[in-house]
């Protein structure tokens, strides 16, 4: 399942442990504070699982956001850097 991880934790600590475990479970980053990747529908219960002792502040969040085929197609893309991709077949780059 492909799925968007975006977070803002406050503290550098919390933040870099996070990072470390979405890079560990195969996302990649794509902006400062997002990642994307495509996860078994059991590793991401288990990653989700794991993230919560990251949150520590009051502003923490982190949101796991599923994207499914039929919204990759209408994903729309204005980057410079095409690495941002997983599949560029489906998106629309600009």
């Amino acid at each position: 399942m492909l799925t968007m991880v975006i977070y803002d934790i406050t503290d550098n600590k919390d933040r870099n442990n996070l990072i470390k475990k979405l890079q560990h479970y195969g996302l990649r980053r794509i902006q400062k504070s997002a990642f994307i990747g495509n996860v078994s529908l059991s590793k991401r219960n288990e990653l989700e699982g794991k993230v919560g002792e990251n949150v520590s502040g009051p502003k923490d969040s982190i949101y796991f956001v599923p994207i499914c085929h039929k919204c990759r197609g209408l994903t729309t893309i204005f980057s410079e850097d095409e690495r941002v991709l997983i599949d560029d077949r489906n998106y629309r780059i600009i």
